[in-house]
């Protein structure tokens, strides 16, 4: 699946990123591509893992929403993803950058809340979009961050040449000390690891971001992984369903030895 089941206290949240309704209506009006909505596929099957999971609720880490920057033609079809989600089970979202006017599209639907943009921390676990800095105290108390914003996907490549793109999961240890100071100018007075996690895209047309591509991306945009040290060897890629590819570290040395 394309996110998390995260079990806190009696709670089971089933955590996904960057659903994106209403990407079909970029396509259409940007690219020439007449793809049908695919809003009906993600509500299906995020309904099927929270019934298959027995999640006690959904939070949805940011771009629940893709039109920019008014929802002309997707509002309707957004407001209609998010009842069908909360008749099921209740909605947090924490906003992202695709997430304009979205407080007042969710308006009046009972079972969706929509949380600050900076995150909220649900015991050990800061969850955010990850294109905004946390709160300083969140991220002090957070032993693993969980964001979306950054779309990571992998290239496997069999033995004779064909190369597929996956989405995949990132999980990037890191120093917390390095972060705070990165991020506030100052180490947060709790010190150790911190680990980051990086949900892919949930949307179905969305693939991602070759992670290989990710250090050049991070610099040159807004998200949270650019106040973070991104050694290769620290970062682990999974795929969806979790089997272990290896480091980024790994990733970047075969694809040098294929090159040559």
């Amino acid at each position: 699946m394309r996110g998390l089941l995260l079990s806190v206290r009696r709670e089971r949240i089933l955590l996904l990123a960057d659903t994106h309704v209403g990407y079909e209506v970029e396509l259409r009006r940007e690219r020439g591509v007449h793809a049908m909505s695919q809003t009906g596929r993600l509500v299906e099957k995020i309904l099927e893992l929270v019934d298959n999971y027995d999640a006690t609720a959904v939070a949805i880490l940011g771009d629940v929403k893709h039109e920019l920057p008014i929802p002309r033609e997707s509002a309707e079809e957004i407001k209609n993803f998010l009842k069908a989600l909360s008749r099921r089970a209740p909605v947090l979202i924490t906003p992202g950058n695709h997430d304009s006017l979205l407080q007042e599209i969710a308006a009046g639907i009972d079972g969706v809340e929509i949380a600050p943009a900076r995150g909220v921390l649900l015991g050990k676990y800061l969850l955010f979009h990850g294109h905004v800095k946390p709160a300083k105290e969140d991220l002090e108390k957070a032993e693993v961050v969980i964001m979306g914003h950054t779309h990571p996907a992998v290239i496997i490549t069999d033995d004779i040449g064909y190369a597929v793109k996956e989405p995949a999961v990132l999980k990037i240890n890191t120093s917390r000390s390095k972060v705070c100071r990165a991020l506030y100018g100052e180490p947060c007075k709790k010190r150790g690891k911190l680990k980051v996690v990086v949900l892919p895209a949930s949307h179905p047309l969305i693939t991602g971001v070759d992670v290989r591509e990710i250090p050049q991306m991070i610099a040159e945009g807004r998200t949270f992984l650019k106040y973070v040290e991104l050694k290769p060897e620290d970062v682990e890629i999974y795929l969806t369903d979790f089997t272990f590819i290896g480091t980024l570290a790994d990733v970047i040395n075969v694809a040098q030895r294929t090159q040559h």
